[in-house]
């Protein structure tokens, strides 16, 4: 590999692919993508794992690893990011989740990238146009609760009801971005996988390249981190960027004291789960046979009676899980908080770069947060008791006659949609160029100043489409 480049990407997941390919697409500058999980080629290769590819069920066999006080994953370990693991729900946020971020991220500026990149990564209007009879019945059950069905789950106009939701899915891939952007360009840069990136190089506030965890420099004269919400501010930790106490408890000499890793963002939520009938569990049987399903196809949008007008808080994700050991199924309504008050933040345990980060969540840390998922919950219950899901549903397994608080404080979990831990303003500009340095950006969700209401990928790959562009 040669170590010297006009841009170095650091992190290969949807952010750092969708950087480096317009950066190489405009030809004029060498450009480096580095990742630490494996790089499998071009699609037309044949050498992506088959589980990856497929769309019908998450995957968690490149993931890397569990850091948080909770034991959830902290994404995949691969080029192409969690993008190459996740559900390829693509929707966006309302138009109010932008304009909280300021002026140049406006829903009225930024709209445009969220359609390039839903165009990029072949935004589908449902992730299979056979969906499992259990989807099929939530989708009734809804409806007849009082629930519209949505043309367009991103119209602003419609911010409450039931739709399939667009994905990145073509005939049952997961069209992640290593897929969706560097394969049309991978002539045009070089692309490094299993490359751990250490920390920044910096001379004189001024980023030089950086370091790998095997001491190898790469050089550049922009450097852009696009590692993620977990690992972005890790690394900018480790280069002595961050704040100022916890550097010195490391070891690590400041050399620009930032709030980094102070503010972690993520949905909330719990799962709600009931026994499927026998007569559910056979034609999901049926249909896996013929079809193979889908663990996930529906979203519903729904608003607390916190939530403000026009607009929704939650999220309801019917979910169908094969459990082939016994040939039975995991029927669960997992309801999300996507609006929380609440915010956790991230450490390091150690300069060790191969060691996690320690992720601490932070959820229910404001009260307020609490009301909307105990609402989901009574939502959830309410679909269920309606027809056609009534008769196709047994007992309700969880929370079942647990005490629904008591529930939501022993079970919350997130979202796998982190953010915030290096916000626009505190430690960005308004194009992700760290404070106080130069040739240093960050392009991915940590830039977040405030989650927006919706899953996280679409809206990753809008930032960095709309940073590229700045470059």
């Amino acid at each position: 590999m040669t170590d010297r480049f006009d841009v170095v990407v650091v992190g290969g997941g949807t952010a750092g692919c969708v950087v480096a390919a317009r950066l190489a697409e405009a030809g004029s500058r060498r450009v480096c993508l580095l990742e630490a999980g494996p790089d499998y080629g071009p699609l037309a290769g044949g050498r992506w794992p088959g589980e990856i590819l497929d769309a019908r069920a998450l995957c968690f066999t490149h993931d890397w690893g569990r850091g948080g006080e909770d034991d959830r994953s902290l994404g995949a370990r691969v080029l192409g990011g969690s993008g190459a693991h996740n559900a390829c729900v693509l929707v966006q946020g309302t138009p109010a989740d932008y304009d909280e971020w300021g002026p140049e991220w406006r829903y009225e500026v930024f709209s445009p990238y969220l359609r390039r990149a839903e165009t990029a990564l072949r935004g589908a209007p449902a992730n299979t146009d056979r969906p499992s009879p259990f989807h099929f019945a939530v989708l009734e059950a809804a409806q007849a609760a009082g629930l519209p069905l949505l043309s367009d789950p991103n119209d602003p106009a419609q911010p409450v009801g039931v739709a399939p939701f667009p994905a990145n899915v073509v005939d049952g891939t997961r069209w992640n971005a290593a897929l969706a952007y560097l394969d049309p360009v991978r002539d045009r840069l070089v692309v490094a996988g299993d490359t751990l990136v250490d920390r920044v190089l910096l001379d004189g506030g001024r980023a030089t390249g950086v370091l790998t965890s095997d001491v190898r420099r790469v050089e550049g004269d922009v450097v852009v981190l696009a590692a993620g919400a977990y690992f972005s501010p890790a690394i900018l930790l480790r280069s002595g960027v961050g704040p100022e106490a916890e550097l010195r408890r490391l070891g690590i000499e400041p050399a620009a004291a930032l709030p980094v890793g102070e503010t972690l963002l993520d949905h909330c939520g719990v799962d709600v789960a009931w026994e499927p009938s026998e007569t559910l569990t056979a034609a999901l049987a049926r249909h896996e046979r013929e079809h193979g399903v889908f663990e996930a196809h529906v979203l519903l949008k729904l608003a607390s009676s916190a939530c403000p007008p026009g607009s929704f808080d939650l999220h309801l994700l019917p979910w169908v899980t094969p459990q082939p050991q016994d040939g039975r199924y995991g029927i669960a309504f997992p309801i999300f908080h996507v609006k929380p008050a609440s915010a956790g933040r991230l450490r390091l345990r150690s300069l060790d770069p191969s060691e996690l980060p320690l992720v601490e969540r932070g959820f229910l840390t404001r009260e307020e947060d609490l009301m909307p998922l105990l609402e989901g919950i009574e939502r959830a219950r309410t679909l269920a008791a309606t027809p056609p899901l009534r008769d196709m549903l047994g007992a309700e397994i969880r929370p079942a006659d647990v005490d629904p608080a008591r529930y939501v404080r022993e079970t919350i979990r997130n979202y796998f949609h982190p953010a915030g831990t290096c916000p626009i303003g505190p430690v960005v500009d308004p194009f992700g160029r760290v404070l106080g340095l130069e040739g240093l950006v960050v392009a991915d969700a940590s830039i977040m100043p405030t989650i927006p209401r919706a899953n996280t990928n679409l809206t990753t790959a809008a930032i960095a489409e709309r940073i590229a562009e700045t470059l």
